[in-house]
């Protein structure tokens, strides 16, 4: 992975280019190229993991009529070069040339062919197109602007605002989707006239015109299939094995995180069976209701690895704070993000840059809490009177601290229940609570927006067929569109490893598990309350210890409530001032400061108080990183 920046429709601009450049360094500090003409200049702050010693870009083909820079990893390379060569003479034995030869051979749909994560600008002079293009799921990130007919793109906002006729403005809209969603909707940012290039899009552009044509070459299919469950089981197996290898594949060590959960411990005894030595990395903290060092620890010595431990206080979280949202461009409302910068830095320190991990099971196998609790749901609507009913909502939520919130979640969710035909039916609940965060704006704020339906704040972003899929799989797809994509994949996913300059790798979302995966009926995957992800649950029985495979979901989180009250907190506390909430004009000063009273005295109620607090806060960093200041801060 690396960083990639330019512009098209605009002359040259040597220090520019490498001023853009330099505020991704981050994500590529091992070097960087440029490439200028009359029409396009981009480049690339370069992370090496295929081809260490000439795998640099920008790159061309053989008669130099076509000009690539990719932020991310082929890992079909291989495989496609083979078919290539014949007709094609490489340069490099870099993973990215692929998509240049694919283009001369294919157009725009040899890009349905590219088994990876992958963002890159695409420059053809002979047919005088520009191209910039995005992986599958948008593991990897792709911002875009127009000043006029130039179009500035790269990997992080922040390089784009190096132009100085780039406004910095708010975009107020954003800031209700993430005070909803928990994140901006797909293709928006929080920065007004700032896009994202959607997952699987391409967008073609030509010199001289601001007219921009986005294509869909792939899109989530829920169409069910019929399979037994041994076929379904060696499937799996087989998809999974080769997933795993082919993220393996690279000139450099690739290690693993671990979480203690069966994904990461799948993908850890996976990779066991490739190379001589793999090394683990986990991170706990000092609150004991969110330490899983006990279940990691188990699976690194049955796995035998080399593990290493991050061990977070609350003061180490705090003081990360600022560079958590420097690097995600974003105020977040949960403190996940914030714990994965010293777990990546840890990678990092053992001169390690790239890591496998999990994402992607409990979204395309079942295994969250919000696929269970719809269906709980569901049969609540039947019969809302029924006490029985009801109380099967304990039975979800086993790993709550405090037990005495039973009651007031049995009573939370019945709200609604009568919008079961509603196509969003099941998310619903989880965005309302949110929205109501939306109280601590200002009146005049809370105006000026008014409410905006959910129904056409994602219409847009709904694949072909949604509305006639199964309950099960609408909330799939919505969990996939408005979470995993543009909160794990990216806050708390690239974002936050790419600032130590640490690469994920993602095997269950290889497209090819991803597909097999969406054809599965739900009994092979979510068959009862306590027997979740039943597919890759049965294939870790085979290579993980039975308490492992078995262990209930323990959703990451990160102690918010610790944040608040510690030393390091307390530095940021000025922005929680009366003036400075003011100077911002979006919080009502009194209200925030009523939140921070009780944070400070440990009294804080709920989590929705722990995240109203934490998204003011972040929300005011941001506001004094990429708003009051000019000048970028590192």
């Amino acid at each position: 992975m690396c960083g990639i920046a330019g512009w098209f429709n605009a002359p040259r601009d040597k220090h520019q280019l490498e001023s853009m450049l330099h505020c991704i360094n981050h994500r590529g500090p091992e070097g960087s190229g440029i490439y200028e003409n009359e029409h396009v200049s981009f480049g690339n702050t370069r992370l090496a993991f295929v081809d260490l010693a000439q795998g640099q870009q920008p790159l061309s083909n053989e008669d130099g009529t076509i000009w690539l820079t990719c932020n991310g990893e082929i890992f079909n390379h291989s495989e496609l070069r083979q078919k290539l060569s014949g007709r094609h003479r490489f340069r490099t034995g870099c993973d990215v040339e692929v998509i240049l030869h694919l283009y001369e051979d294919h157009g725009t749909e040899g890009f349905k062919q590219l088994n990876g994560q992958y963002a890159f600008a695409l420059w053809d002079s002979t047919n005088r197109k520009f191209i910039l293009c995005r992986d599958r799921l948008g593991i990897c990130p792709l911002y875009f602007t127009f000043d006029g007919e130039t179009l500035y793109f790269a990997s992080e906002i922040k390089a784009i605002l190096c132009v100085p006729e780039i406004r910095r403005e708010l975009d107020l809209a954003t800031l209700q989707d993430i005070w909803t969603f928990w994140t901006p909707v797909p293709g928006k940012t929080i920065f007004k006239n700032i896009q994202e290039v959607l997952p699987a899009h391409f967008m073609t552009l030509e010199p001289g015109s601001c007219e921009t044509k986005s294509t869909c070459y792939w899109h989530l299919d829920f169409t069910e299939q019929s399979w037994t469950e041994d076929a379904a089981l060696e499937t799996f197996t087989n998809l999974f094995d080769d997933a795993v290898r082919i993220r393996l594949k690279a000139d450099v060590p690739v290690a693993s995180y671990l979480s203690g959960g069966i994904d990461s411990s799948m993908i850890g005894a996976f990779a066991n069976r490739y190379g001589s030595e793999l090394h683990t990395f986990s991170i706990t903290f000092q609150h004991p209701d969110y330490d899983e060092s006990e279940h990691q620890l188990q699976v690194a010595r049955y796995l035998g690895t080399t593990h290493h431990v991050t061990r977070c206080t609350a003061e180490d979280l705090a003081s990360v704070l600022p560079k958590m949202v420097w690097h995600t461009e974003l105020p977040q409302l949960r403190a996940g993000p914030i714990s994965m910068i010293p777990l990546s830095q840890s990678v990092n320190t053992q001169g390690l840059k790239g890591v496998l991990t999990g994402e992607g099971a409990d979204e395309f196998f079942m295994g969250y809490d919000i696929f269970r609790e719809t269906a709980v749901r569901r049969f609540m609507a039947r019969d809302p009177d029924s006490l029985m009913r009801r109380s099967l909502v304990r039975r979800l939520y086993e790993y709550l601290p405090d037990r005495k919130q039973f009651r007031g979640l049995e009573l939370a969710l019945q709200e609604g229940l009568d919008k079961t035909d509603n196509m969003f039916f099941s998310h619903l609940f989880r965005w309302n609570n949110t929205a109501r965060l939306q109280g601590y704006f200002l009146p005049e704020i809370r105006e000026e927006l008014g409410n905006r339906p959910v129904e056409e704040r994602l219409a847009h972003l709904l694949p072909p067929g949604f509305e006639e899929w199964r309950s099960p799989s609408k909330a799939q797809t919505l969990e996939i569109i408005t979470f995993l994509t543009p909160y794990l994949l990216s806050s708390q996913g690239d974002r936050v490893a790419m600032a130590n300059g640490i690469e994920g790798r993602f095997p269950f979302l290889d497209h090819r598990i991803v597909e097999f995966a969406n054809t599965l009926p739900q009994s092979l995957k979510l068959r009862s309350l306590q027997r979740d992800k039943y597919i890759v649950r049965k294939t870790a029985e085979t290579c993980l210890p039975p308490d492992i495979a078995k262990r209930p979901k323990f959703p990451y989180r990160a102690p918010i409530q610790d944040i608040f009250r510690s030393n390091a907190f307390a530095g940021l506390s000025d922005l929680l001032s009366e003036e400075s909430l003011k100077e911002t004009g979006i919080f009502i000063p009194r209200a925030a400061g009523k939140l921070l009273t009780k944070a400070l005295a440990g009294t804080m109620s709920s989590e929705m108080e722990q995240m109203a607090l934490m998204g003011i806060v972040t929300t005011q960093l941001w506001h004094h990183l990429f708003i009051k200041n000019n000048l970028p801060e590192n």
